[in-house]
């Protein structure tokens, strides 16, 4: 009678527990679903927000006819490189549907770089003629700048005092060089509030490799903005929303492309 008493006891202290992780379970669902629907909300609403401003500002151009829009993007793009042109410092152009990205002075390419992949906010994609036109019929000016790397790297060389010291300055500097393994990435914001990224990769391979380990650009931007996006759900307030172009081009090209740009260059876009 008191084994059955004792089995009775354990098997509905079994049952409690097994209740009462199911009770935890269902609370952190129903949490994570809340917290979703939250986010959602949030960061619609903050897309639909930035268009409207958009919006406002190409309100009263001409109405473009939405089948006319590839002849619109052409439009936008010869009559913002013959504005970049028309300056005297180098520019940057992006051809997202030839896929190259150039330096260009006076109208004349002076370095030229395939791009290897691209990415670009769904925000580019909803803008109708008049959107686009106003953003991109004209060449943007970066406002600021942010590297991986030095963008004017400057580096104090002390003379050799003989034949065996240079040697020696040489092969430590061919073992750095072959040692080297740098991130290379920077962003530009651009006057029309949005972000051009630039990511130094030699492989697509590469870059998924960078963003497994935790070192790519990609995995540090979408750690921020993770983390950006959870401080607004915990306040219930609209996630600050920035459209954003994505690039990645060999890393030579990248660093080469940063350091030769001006701080305030002109860039003009096609997508």
């Amino acid at each position: 009678m008191k084994e059955n008493s004792v089995e009775d006891f354990d098997s509905l202290f079994v049952e409690k527990k097994r209740s009462g992780v199911r009770y935890i379970v269902l609370i952190i669902v129903l949490s994570v679903l809340a917290l979703t629907s939250v986010y959602t909300y949030l960061s619609v609403s903050s897309v639909r927000d930035r268009m409207k401003v958009a919006q406002d500002k190409a309100e009263g151009s001409p109405q473009i006819n939405s089948s006319l829009l590839s002849q619109l993007k052409e439009k936008a793009w010869i009559e913002s490189r013959l504005k970049m042109a028309a300056g005297d410092s180098i520019g940057l152009s992006i051809d997202l549907e030839q896929r190259r990205i150039q330096l260009e002075l006076k109208g004349v390419v002076i370095l030229s770089s395939k791009i290897r992949d691209c990415s670009i906010s769904g925000f580019f994609r909803k803008m109708d003629g008049n959107v686009y036109f106003n953003t991109f019929g004209t060449p943007l000016t970066i406002q600021q700048f942010k590297s991986s790397i030095a963008k004017n790297p400057l580096k104090v060389v002390e003379a050799p005092k003989d034949t065996i010291a240079a040697q020696a300055a040489a092969d430590a500097a061919a073992r750095k060089d072959s040692l080297a393994d740098e991130n290379v990435f920077w962003t530009v914001k651009l006057d029309r509030d949005f972000d051009l990224d630039i990511q130094g990769i030699d492989s697509i391979a590469e870059a998924h490799n960078k963003y497994k380990f935790g070192k790519g650009f990609e995995f540090e931007r979408n750690l921020k903005n993770i983390t950006n996006s959870f401080q607004h759900i915990l306040r219930f307030t609209k996630p600050s929303y920035t459209p954003e172009i994505l690039i990645s081009i060999p890393e030579n090209e990248a660093k080469a492309i940063l350091r030769a740009l001006p701080r305030s260059a002109l860039v003009t876009i096609r997508i």
